[in-house]
């Protein structure tokens, strides 16, 4: 797995089946759709939770 900086593709990936992709957010926009499972939610949570998902992640590693 590549090593992201702490907000790389965090609005385009899908936190459960991690499918990442531009078709995720059309036109940037707020909503987030997974093209691979359909979940909708706003960009800006699926963001903040990839982001503390990925901090827990580090956290438990020390």
């Amino acid at each position: 797995m590549p090593v992201w900086g702490a907000a790389d593709y965090t609005s385009q990936r899908r936190p459960v089946c991690r499918h990442v992709g531009r078709e995720n957010r059309s036109n940037k926009g707020l909503l987030f759709v997974c093209a691979h499972c359909g979940y909708r939610l706003h960009a800006d949570l699926v963001a903040a939770r990839n982001i503390s998902m990925r901090t827990l992640l580090i956290w438990h590693d020390w």
